[in-house]
């Protein structure tokens, strides 16, 4: 268990601090998904024991086979397939938050202008 926690640390060492942030939310209620990469799809990893990962894409990049890799995400109620929202650790280590552009608001002098 704590190599695999080591793993999910050096993964998570790994990904930037441009590319990964602290959580906004709560993971830990989340349950841990863990496994060995066996291959890499275009949306996430397949683990050894058949079950695919869906990653986000600030993640996508750091994976390698043969990695130990430790997930909070959801869990599918009908196939083995996981949507990761963090990587496990100790905090969870979570992608930027997006950035929603946000415009002029009702009640603000930029509402009411008409733009050409």
């Amino acid at each position: 268990m704590k190599k695999l926690a080591f793993a999910s640390l050096a993964l998570a060492v790994s990904i930037s601090a441009a590319e990964a942030a602290p959580c906004v939310y709560d993971m830990t209620p989340l349950p841990v998904t863990q496994g060995i990469v066996s291959g890499i799809t275009p949306t996430g990893v397949q683990l050894r024991n058949g079950t695919t990962v869906i990653l986000p894409e600030e993640f996508l990049a750091s994976v390698r086979l043969n990695q130990k890799l430790a997930v909070r995400g959801l869990v599918s109620t009908t196939t083995h397939t996981v949507q990761a929202l963090a990587l496990d650790g100790t905090p969870p280590v979570c992608p930027n938050a997006p950035k929603v552009p946000r415009g002029p608001f009702a009640g603000s002098p930029a509402y009411d202008a008409i733009r050409p």
